[in-house]
């Protein structure tokens, strides 16, 4: 019997596949072992013309242009600069429209923008400490490594890596905003349960690099201006801590270089990315040829659901917790609904519940 998986392990084979979004330079050779600020490819992008639908993102298909630009012909502007805005209501409720690259506004007309944008060069890091496997030429790497690593839910800001600071005793304890100082430059800290947009705000002041929490606000995802620090959330949305299980995996990361990725998966990738390679991830891994070499030798199969085995609980009232099958019975049971379905008795710590097969995915 199997379940839906999702790895959280401390000493794990790590594959990874890092692309150019354009055929560029790849600047590292197969073997070589690289940290995560190593550069591994590069891309030079030239200058071209993008249009800005302004209309539809202020949602007024007859919107008068004069009324509402902030910028005019021949501004130079930055990336996810407003250059227009809706007037009137609450401020934090006025529509605004964003460039999606640096440039100059080459013309304005019913509705749009011509922004040409700026050549610029692209660089790729390596994102995590390992070793280059294999070579795509033109495009990227695949870089092997071995080490901690925790699928994450959801997540947003995109890539980070740095050093990691528990901030936080418990899994549901919430991070206190006078706490967040200067001394967490350029850190990743395991901040707790949840967090709000004023921690987050702090959290940019004082240039915290990423944040790892149990769960988030949806309404986070669309902050405006959103805020550079990168968040990653194990469980998922709403208020729900953290697992026990996946606290303490990350209690004995405390102190080491780690790399996140912030990202909320979708149905569909972008167009030129795996849906892997958008995954929202933990990562705290070696380059180390001895260690990488003692990890490849594991099985790459999938285990059996069996007694002892580790779930995390996906839906329900225990929704978010971990723990371990003590029971797996061979017929389904009836549950306190009434309802009859396969399941099993897990050991939550506090509780043992029978929860069905369908609330649960496999820690492996």
């Amino acid at each position: 019997m199997q379940l839906p998986d999702r790895r959280i392990n401390g000493q794990s084979k790590v594959t990874i596949r890092r692309m150019l979004p354009m055929p560029g330079e790849v600047v590292v050779q197969r073997g070589q072992q690289v940290e995560a600020a190593t550069v591994v490819a590069r891309a030079s992008t030239p200058h071209r013309y993008r249009l800005i639908n302004v209309a539809r993102q202020l949602a007024q298909p007859n919107v008068d242009m004069e009324q509402v630009m902030l910028k005019a012909e021949g501004d130079t502007v930055k990336a996810n600069e407003v250059i227009a805005r809706a007037k009137g209501g609450l401020p934090f409720l006025q529509r605004a429209a964003r460039t999606p690259a640096a440039g100059q506004i080459a013309a304005i007309g019913p509705g749009w923008v011509l922004l040409e944008t700026e050549g610029a060069v692209v660089e790729l890091s390596a994102f995590i400490n390992g070793t280059v496997s294999r070579l795509i030429p033109d495009r990227g790497v695949i870089i092997e490594a071995s080490g901690a690593v925790i699928e994450a839910a959801c997540g947003f800001g995109g890539e980070a890596y740095g050093p990691l600071k528990r901030m936080v005793d418990s899994p549901f304890e919430t991070l206190a905003e006078e706490t967040i100082d200067e001394t967490l430059k350029n850190m990743i800290i395991l901040a707790g349960r949840s967090l709000d947009e004023e921690i987050l705000h702090r959290a940019e002041e004082m240039q915290v690099r990423g944040m790892i929490v149990g769960s988030i606000d949806a309404a986070l995802l669309k902050l405006e201006p959103p805020v550079k620090v990168r968040v990653v959330a194990t469980e998922g949305f709403g208020d729900i801590s953290m697992s026990r299980y996946t606290f303490g995996l990350l209690g004995t990361l405390d102190g080491k270089e780690v790399s996140i990725r912030g990202h909320t998966p979708q149905l569909s990738p972008a167009p030129g990315q795996a849906l892997e390679d958008a995954q929202p991830v933990i990562l705290a891994t070696s380059s180390k040829a001895s260690a990488l070499a003692a990890v490849s030798a594991e099985k790459e199969s999938k285990p059996l659901l069996t007694v002892g085995s580790r779930v995390r609980v996906r839906y329900g009232p225990h929704i978010g917790a971990s723990g371990t099958i003590t029971t797996l019975p061979s017929k389904p049971q009836p549950l306190e609904t009434g309802l009859v379905v396969p399941g099993a008795v897990v050991n939550l710590g506090d509780v043992s519940p029978y929860i069905p097969l369908a609330n649960l995915e496999q820690v492996i």
